[in-house]
């Protein structure tokens, strides 16, 4: 699309907007609510924030967090939600956007003063505190993908910029609110006024100007990074259209997904749909040996590797020693599966996997134990369905076998109490298993 037919298709769309408003407070509710989590996770890890969006949404709607996550990655949230509010209130109080709101607006985000590593003139490491609420005081450049130097306004030209960039703001009284929006975005990130979060302040600000012009929010989302920085690229050389149409196509989307949501439909989309599921690819060789990839979101992946495999296994192993060491008489061969032949889309080996259409099933043999000569084997079964998978525990005892089977979904909270409890289901079939073959060899 050209600029043009953007104009037109948001202008469009505002209109069927306008003529739904007011909307039941519910269904605004539940669409702000996946605008405000789409927002601050996509705008953070565009800027390297490690937290999934799984984690991101546990943290906001119940205050969970995940283990081995960097404590900054969760203020960062934290001062990216307030931060909304911080926005919200601009708008609901028909506040003027100022300098001195920019300013408190930054501290909000940045939630409290910090050190990061810097060198000195001479090239020595040193430490340097990262002001809130404060323009820069140290040159704040970067070094492009090229190697180049891509320069900002100096500490020393950044108070001026700044008034001459709010002065050019409110003297707009007949530009398009989405040409407004994004040349302010471009214009705040070509000075870069603050040590620290000067991106998702130009996104803040960007989606302030929007919702005062009774807009939606843009979510610049983290897929779409490339695009997004390469048309910041393009405006550096002089033409803005590129990233214009960039926010305008981003724009659009919202509106297409506000306007769902007003009609009482679904404001789900393809890539909340690709945080739930699995997308499985079969890659047959023509040679004898069968391999299969499961390749399914980063969002998933990430996920479900952080909240669920990753301290299922060590529970599992650990678990498997305390029966050795409980049953020294008994012989027990512990097969742990690696969780990169689950994750990380390594080859599969042949004879642990059956493709079954929109499925794959994974097999592990897990335990193995044999006492007076009886046998007991264990195996967990992964089957990885559409929305949905299953892990089934698995005993074998001679020709007769039991299961326990836990139905898990793909964007369910995968909290370490419920991993444990897994864990502990898993433990206690085990240990009657145990208790009963060695009540029957002693007794």
């Amino acid at each position: 699309m050209n600029l043009l037919q953007v104009l037109n298709e948001v202008d469009r769309l505002m209109e069927e907007v306008r003529e739904l408003r007011p909307i039941n407070p519910d269904q605004e509710r539940r669409i702000m609510q996946k605008f405000r989590l789409d927002w601050t996770y996509h705008s953070n890890a565009i800027e390297g924030n490690s937290l999934t969006f799984g984690e991101t949404r546990a943290f906001l709607l119940h205050g969970i967090t995940a283990q081995g996550k960097p404590f900054r990655d969760y203020l960062e949230i934290r001062g990216h939600h307030a931060a909304i509010d911080f926005v919200l209130d601009l708008v609901r109080q028909k506040r003027p956007l100022t300098e001195a709101a920019i300013r408190e607006l930054h501290e909000t985000i940045m939630v409290e003063p910090r050190y990061v590593d810097a060198q000195t003139p001479d090239g020595r490491p040193t430490r340097r505190l990262i002001g809130i609420g404060e323009y820069k005081t140290a040159p704040n450049h970067v070094r492009t993908s090229t190697g180049e130097i891509h320069y900002y306004a100096s500490p020393e030209e950044t108070p001026a910029r700044m008034g001459d960039l709010m002065q050019w703001y409110q003297a707009q009284n007949d530009l398009h609110p989405l040409i407004l929006a994004a040349t302010f975005h471009y214009q705040f990130v070509s000075i870069h006024p603050f040590d620290d979060g000067n991106g998702r302040m130009a996104r803040l600000l960007m989606n302030l100007i929007l919702m005062q012009h009774e807009f939606v929010p843009v979510v610049v989302s983290l897929e779409s990074k490339e695009d997004y920085l390469l048309a910041l690229e393009v405006g550096d050389a002089g033409d803005l259209e590129p990233f214009n149409v960039f926010i305008g196509e981003q724009l659009i989307h919202s509106l297409k997904l506000f306007l769902r949501g007003a009609r009482g439909e679904s404001i789900e989309e393809l890539d909340d749909l690709d945080k739930k599921i699995f997308l499985l690819e079969k890659r047959l060789s023509n040679e004898a040996k069968q391999t299969a990839k499961v390749a399914f979101s980063e969002h998933v992946r990430t996920q479900l590797e952080t909240d669920f495999f990753k301290p299922l296994f060590p529970l599992l192993k650990t678990m498997g020693k305390s029966f050795e060491t409980l049953f020294k008489d008994v012989s027990m061969t512990i097969i742990s599966p690696k969780i990169i032949d689950l994750l990380e889309l390594e080859q599969i080996p042949e004879g642990f996997m059956q493709t079954m259409g929109e499925r794959l099933q994974i097999h592990f043999n897990f335990f193995a134990f044999k006492h007076n000569n009886q046998d007991m084997g264990y195996h967990l079964d992964f089957d990885f369905q559409k929305y949905r998978f299953k892990l089934a525990f698995i005993t074998r005892q001679g020709n007769s076998g039991s299961h326990e089977i836990f139905d898990l979904g793909y964007d369910q909270i995968y909290t370490q109490e419920l991993v444990e409890q897994i864990i502990n289901t898993i433990g206690n079939i085990i240990y009657g298993n145990l208790e009963e073959m060695v009540n029957i060899n002693t007794g």
